[in-house]
């Protein structure tokens, strides 16, 4: 961010801050390297924000010297890795202004046009280009049985005023995405779901349209991942009829950047595939952070394994009913120490639970299990 210090604040240590800053690129050129040599992946989710957050000082011409400068430094530290990418809100400038197709007095296609190059140098084969230039989102199929699906959800969020002109899904992207989901059906293939913005995030026309449809394609969606919060957090879709049948997962990672008050960190799937009939689902997942004062203090990095989800939350597997009966833990001890240790990982363990009182849990607990914005019965069922 800018090159100033609050007043009465001290200034950022070397490798970042824990306020309202943004690591320095030596920071994250250190944790992706970390990342290259340690772990062994087939492919990344990469769900955008690539930018600072100094939105007021930002032009076009400086988002993509940002766009250019991480994927590059990307390509370099991942040689030969496909990044399956999507779309932030923070890519656009100014901030979180996506214009609508009917919109003739601005466009975005700087962007698109941006964005289809450097993918397809991460990774994406060259017909993803055609969609991508249109409107930042694509589908592919990762290997036989898994397709992906990457959506532009800046089309669908409050803070994007253009939609108060047409907020009806402008670019047909519900359509389109039901059209795919089809296919897949259709072709017996698995379906993963990745955008920058949780769809309980989006407007309440989008919102709700959109867990329709992950109802009707329940057994097709083998998983969803975003990021946008910065934080450690998921979500459970549950059936429309029945309130208490668990449908499908949305993963949302906790963040690179420390902004604000979090460890930096980065997240490791394990996925069932490899073999024909495979199902996708995640299986396990593992988190690592940097302990940012730790490394600051000693000024060496110092990275931890955070938690492996199975084990840290006693959990036997990650389908939906998992997750569901995971709920039922913490509504039963919302002031125990499982929920405690929720909201340590919440943080990517900048804070521990005793900061996190009985209103702050029951909030938490709210936000895992809607996915629909303004849902007014999604927490019926939480104690108060």
């Amino acid at each position: 961010m800018v090159n100033q210090v609050s007043p009465g604040q001290p200034g950022a240590g070397f490798w970042g801050d824990l306020h309202n800053c943004d690591i320095p690129y030596w920071t994250a050129e250190v944790i992706l390297q970390y990342a290259s040599e340690l772990e062994k992946v087939d492919f990344v989710y990469y769900t955008g924000d690539i930018p600072s957050h100094n939105i007021w000082n930002q032009s076009r011409e400086e988002q993509l010297y940002s766009l250019n400068t991480i994927n590059q430094l990307l390509a370099r530290t991942f040689p030969n890795t496909t990044f399956y990418s999507a779309v932030g809100n923070h890519e656009a400038a100014p901030c979180n202004l996506f214009p609508t197709p009917n919109v003739r007095s601005d466009n975005i296609t700087w962007l698109y046009q941006a964005l289809a190059d450097s993918w397809i140098e991460l990774g994406l084969p060259v017909d993803t280009h055609e969609s991508i230039e249109r409107g930042g989102f694509y589908t592919t199929t990762i290997q036989p049985g898994l397709r992906l699906i990457s959506l532009n959800m800046n089309y669908c969020s409050s803070e994007n005023f253009w939609l108060f002109i047409n907020s009806t899904d402008p670019l047909n992207q519900l359509q389109w995405m039901i059209e795919w989901l089809q296919y897949a059906e259709d072709h017996g293939e698995k379906v993963h779901i990745i955008g920058h913005l949780a769809p309980n995030k989006c407007l309440a026309s989008f919102s709700w349209n959109f867990h329709t449809i992950v109802n009707r394609y329940e057994n097709t969606i083998a998983g969803q991942f975003y990021g946008h919060t910065h934080n450690d957090e998921f979500i459970i879709n549950y059936d429309e009829i029945d309130r208490q049948r668990p449908v499908s997962m949305a993963y949302i990672t906790p963040s690179l950047t420390t902004f604000s008050n979090l460890n930096p960190g980065y997240r490791v799937y394990k996925i069932d595939g490899n073999y024909p009939g495979s199902s996708y689902w995640v299986l396990d997942h593992r988190t690592v952070i940097m302990n940012l004062t730790a490394t600051n203090l000693y000024n060496r990095t110092i990275f931890v394994d955070e938690y492996d989800i199975r084990y840290a939350y006693e959990m036997e597997n990650l389908f939906p009913n998992d997750w569901h009966n995971l709920i039922q833990r913490l509504k039963n001890d919302i002031d125990g120490p499982l929920m405690s240790l929720v909201y340590q990982y919440y943080t990517k363990s900048y804070a521990n639970g005793n900061e996190c009182d009985h209103s702050c849990r029951r909030g938490l607990l709210c936000d895992f299990v809607t996915a629909r914005s303004e849902d007014p019965h999604s927490c019926d069922a939480i104690p108060n």
